[in-house]
């Protein structure tokens, strides 16, 4: 059996790059990417500090070269 992690109020979630855009319907959809969210969720409650990130790119960013036709 895998031990067990204990979470104390040191410790944070850290949530990388979660957009609509990357859900059913959004500009850049994964499929199934709507499945992470309730397990988002049910983390997030077991964790004092819970901390977002997004990235993000001016419009022209040399990243839309790479993934748009």
């Amino acid at each position: 059996m895998p031990a067990r992690i204990e979470i104390d109020q040191r410790d944070v979630l850290l949530v990388v790059d979660m957009q609509n855009d990357f859900l059913p319907g959004g500009a850049l959809a994964v499929s199934d990417g709507d499945a992470i969210v309730p397990l988002i969720n049910r983390l997030a409650k077991r964790f004092a500090n819970v901390v977002l990130s997004q990235d993000w790119h001016p419009p022209g960013h040399c990243l839309f070269r790479l993934v748009a036709p």
